[in-house]
């Protein structure tokens, strides 16, 4: 959303009072009047919301909706130009997949949202991003390469053992899925490496979304981190492929 977290390294109670500062995806938009809707399906949810500018500015009341509301909208034709949905969260009964939800709530969710875009009259010009904010925790025996820092700030932590650990966000996370739907994107391709403006060859990240959106709509990267992001715009083809399911199958619950 903002290819930082200002410093935070937990979701303390500055996510709950709109309290980042740095500018964001939505802020960006709005200042390049790109129409922009954050679905929630958590009451008074949207990842929208941590920012002190979707509060002051007005756009909380105006640009959160329910995911209700999102299916209305891609039935009807009228989702804006970028649409972000939030799952519910968290726990039992809840579609983000964190524990201790069930994995098959989420995919019952990524059905819904697919098949209504599937089958809309937008499906032509939409390119759907499904991805995860985090590994869950889980090991990954590949080391999460180092990257540029987004800002001069840090987290530090204390210990098990009484001490403390700083933390300088000089590093990507663990390896997590990301999948680029779209009738103009080739079916079954896998990439884990992109090149960035520099020629670099580094790993896609979450802030490669933020990068080709720059590309997209012609914004300047909001820090070094986005700028050194390797971009997924050459994914997007010339052709239109007809043949994408018309439906995803239906999920078996465990």
């Amino acid at each position: 959303m903002s290819g930082t977290s200002a410093g935070h390294g937990t979701n303390d109670a500055g996510f709950g009072k709109h309290a980042l500062p740095q500018l964001s995806i939505f802020e960006q938009l709005t200042q390049l009047n790109i129409s922009w809707i954050n679905y929630a399906t958590s009451a008074g949810g949207g990842d929208a919301l941590y920012f002190n500018w979707t509060e002051t500015s007005g756009a909380a009341k105006t640009n959160i909706k329910t995911l209700d509301e999102f299916f209305q909208d891609a039935y009807l034709g009228r989702l804006p130009q970028f649409t972000y949905v939030n799952p519910s969260c968290c726990g039992v009964g809840t579609n983000s997949m964190h524990p201790t939800g069930l994995i098959s709530d989420g995919e019952v969710l990524l059905k819904q949202l697919y098949d209504s875009l599937r089958n809309g009259p937008q499906w032509t010009s939409t390119l759907f991003i499904v991805t995860f904010d985090e590994t869950g925790g889980f090991h990954d025996h590949v080391p999460p390469p180092l990257a540029p820092r987004p800002d001069n700030l840090t987290y530090t932590e204390s210990t098990p053992d009484g001490g403390s650990y700083t933390f300088e966000f000089d590093r990507l996370g663990g390896r997590l899925p990301t999948w680029i739907i779209s009738p103009w994107v080739d079916s079954g391709h896998v990439e884990k490496l992109g090149t960035n403006s520099a020629g670099q060859q580094v790993s896609y990240s979450a802030t490669s979304i933020l990068r080709t959106l720059g590309y997209l709509w012609d914004f300047q990267p909001f820090n070094p981190r986005v700028e050194w992001s390797p971009s997924f715009d050459h994914l997007i083809q010339t052709r239109l492929d007809t043949n994408k399911p018309s439906v995803m199958p239906n999920p078996k619950t465990f």
